[in-house]
């Protein structure tokens, strides 16, 4: 039986590798136009770390539709799929191995985002001063910054699951419907993820707006998570019982 370790090893390197050449992409990308401004009009006050933020925020959509792509390959390949080891470990270990770098990812932008900072300091805490508001502790700051990671991540892993779960069903349709059956149910589970996907950005514009809400103790946020997570599960539950049941392998 392959354990855990080896299969996340596995899948890991390729992952790992992926999110290098994103993040040297991604660094070329923000000297390039820091260089340019640079050049053309001078690099006013903020301007390093907006820039750097911008990006960024483009690097984590990038990084989530590479990894997504990377874990739905996994197991719709024979590769992985002849491995011995059961279909649970297989998924689970696919989309803990895709949830790990993108939290290496995340690591490598925050350290983006403190290096912006130290250029951009004197803008920083006057821009946080006349946005914030009331005057909040440090302890809150951290909290409101754990908290839009939490959210995040929570959205990141409802995302793959979800994303799998409408493949699968796709995948478990085509086997069994003729092919006018199969359209219409494509089609409904495609216009459910463009809904899915506008709902989401819905959210995130609306999170943007009460991040306060974490700083002044607000539950809303945690409430979400919660909520996410437990989508998530069902979502996963029902996408390991398509991989044991009705999903075969496509050959390499």
């Amino acid at each position: 039986m392959t354990s855990f370790g080896a299969i996340f090893k596995v899948l890991g390197r390729s992952r790992f590798r992926l999110m290098n050449w994103l993040i040297l992409a991604e660094l070329a990308v923000m000297a390039a136009t820091l260089l340019w401004r640079f050049a053309t009009a001078g690099v006013q006050g903020g301007e390093t770390f907006w820039s750097v933020l911008s990006w960024s925020v483009l690097g984590f959509i990038v990084a989530f539709v590479l990894l997504s792509i990377q874990t739905e390959r996994v197991y719709t390949r024979d590769t992985y799929r002849l491995l011995p080891l059961g279909e649970t470990k297989l998924y689970l270990t696919d989309l803990l191995t895709s949830l790990v770098m993108f939290v290496y990812f995340g690591v490598i932008q925050v350290v983006f985002y403190a290096v912006a900072e130290v250029f951009d300091n004197r803008y920083l805490t006057a821009w946080l001063k006349a946005a914030s508001g009331p005057t909040y502790s440090s302890e809150q700051s951290l909290k409101a910054l754990v908290g839009i990671a939490a959210v995040g991540l929570a959205l990141a892993i409802l995302g793959w699951t979800t994303v799998s779960f409408i493949h699968l069903v796709v995948s478990v349709t085509n086997n069994f419907l003729p092919v006018t059956s199969r359209r219409l149910i494509n089609i409904i589970l495609y216009l459910v993820m463009i809904v899915l996907v506008v709902w989401i950005a819905g959210y995130l514009v609306d999170a943007a707006n009460h991040v306060g809400d974490l700083l002044t103790g607000g539950t809303g946020f945690l409430v979400n998570i919660v909520a996410f997570l437990v989508v998530a599960a069902i979502e996963a539950g029902l996408n390991i019982v398509f991989l044991k049941k009705w999903v075969e392998t496509v050959p390499n």
